[in-house]
């Protein structure tokens, strides 16, 4: 079996040497169709399937109250009802409640003398990086009299603020650094890469307490890691009725609240899984209408060649064994492909990155990793066998009478043209509902943007 395999491969291989035209054509057309399905896949394995970089991540999820009554899907959380979620709760190891910010940092640099600078960061409840499962590389996070007011004059540094601004000093802990003309200490420095919420470079105690932070006050955000065997719906349950005691206890500030939980993968992903499965689905059109134009390629190409199949029909190779022979063709076709679709993909990724307007989360990782591999390869096998299939059971079964005697051509070929007919007309039609796709895409895109600017 792995003879025949080897030789129908280097005969294979011989044939598409024999028409470099037609071969260059089919290469680089469905080269172009993987490369771009490869780019954009490699972009829903970055946000959509590689693990968070976070200790049994699937454990994690976004807290937030909610007003359905009043129409309000997402309002933040109240510190106080977080307060009483703390301590309710048994579907949680833990639940801590954070916010975004920013620091305007003086000092630090060699001597201190660092230009003053803005830094994006957050203010974040003691516990919050214990829920992550994330410890400092130096030093310690917040304890719990660091996170209440008056008593927080503490930060904690990223990586990247600490090499950058303080040159990786190991002697930064104790250190007194300006942030928001108030000193504090910094008491830790987090891994490198990791800066959560977003692209948070240093974090402060959030500091709150219900006197300063009351129940009509909302915005904050909450996270929480279940405990071990805890469903995501159990959960979702428990908290349902906590804040349902709450509303009954307090029923003016908290008629119709409740409370909603996101995996955390959910919660970041959010509106980018609909749009990157959109373009998955197009780019997966582009790629079937090139496997469709190559397939009438492979078609005309069978015609020249029949006389040839014929010949070996007749001298005793069965339908299956020609059949096997062409569809080998056709998968060396796909890989030769898709390899060079690789390539592509590689250079459209870094395109692509490199004309994104915003910061990219730090979650997102995008590259060719071992997942995006396996992805092409299966599409390369898989383009090869779809383009493949037609033409090889079509030619495999000749018509050796009118092939092989003077004149026999024209009739041996008309199956063939009536099935590259319908081949032309799949390719249309697979054309017409892109473009149809696309302008619905667009007039999607264009509706919102006129609504702005009428208001």
């Amino acid at each position: 079996m792995i003879r025949d395999l080897w030789q129908d491969t280097r005969y294979g291989a011989r044939m598409l040497r024999k028409s470099p035209g037609l071969t260059g054509v089919a290469v680089l057309s469905l080269a172009l169709g993987i490369g771009a399905i490869s780019t954009i896949f490699s972009f829903v394995n970055g946000i959509m399937l590689r693990p968070l970089p976070y200790p049994e991540s699937d454990r994690l999820v976004l807290v937030d109250e909610t007003a359905f009554k009043q129409g309000i899907a997402s309002m933040g959380v109240s510190f106080p009802n977080f307060v009483d979620w703390r301590q309710q709760n048994q579907s949680f190891e833990d639940i801590a409640c954070y916010d975004t910010g920013g620091f305007a940092i003086a000092g630090g640099g060699p001597g201190g003398g660092a230009e003053p600078e803005q830094l994006k960061g957050a203010f974040v409840n003691q516990g919050l990086f214990e829920i992550l499962g994330v410890a400092p590389i130096l030093g310690r996070t917040f304890t719990a009299e660091e996170d209440q007011p008056d008593h927080d004059l503490v930060v904690i540094l990223s990586y990247g603020l600490w090499q950058r601004r303080f040159g990786g000093d190991p002697n930064i802990l104790g250190q007194t650094i300006l942030l928001n003309n108030r000193p504090r200490i910094a008491i830790g420095v987090m891994p490198k890469g990791f800066q959560f919420p977003e692209v948070a470079e240093a974090w402060g105690p959030l500091a709150l307490n219900t006197k300063i932070f009351t129940r009509t006050d909302h915005g904050l955000l909450a996270i929480a890691r279940l405990k071990p065997g805890v469903t995501l719906d159990q959960a979702q349950a428990e908290m349902i009725g906590i804040a349902a005691n709450i509303e009954q206890q307090n029923p003016i500030t908290n008629e119709g609240l409740s409370v909603a939980l996101t995996g955390l993968r959910a919660g970041l992903v959010g509106d980018y899984k609909k749009a990157l499965l959109i373009l998955l689905g197009v780019v997966g059109f582009v790629l079937l209408i090139a496997c469709v134009n190559v397939a009438n390629l492979l078609l005309a190409r069978a015609t020249a060649r029949q006389k040839e199949i014929a010949i070996r029909a007749a001298l005793g190779a069965n339908r299956r064994r020609i059949f096997r022979q062409l569809l080998t063709e056709s998968l060396l076709l796909g890989l030769i492909s898709g390899a060079l679709g690789l390539m592509l993909a590689l250079w459209g990724l870094d395109l692509l990155l490199k004309a994104i307007p915003i910061d990219i989360p730090f979650w997102m990782k995008f590259d060719l990793d071992g997942r995006v591999l396996g992805f092409t390869a299966a599409c390369s096998l898989l383009t090869g066998f779809v383009f493949g299939t037609a033409p090889a059971l079509e030619a495999s079964n000749p018509d050796l009478n009118e092939t092989l005697k003077e004149g026999g051509r024209t009739g041996a070929a008309g199956g063939r043209h009536r099935l590259r007919s319908l081949l032309v007309v799949a390719e249309i039609a697979l054309s017409l509902v892109l473009l149809v796709g696309a302008g619905l895409m667009m007039r999607s895109f264009i509706r919102p943007a006129e609504c702005q600017r009428r208001d």
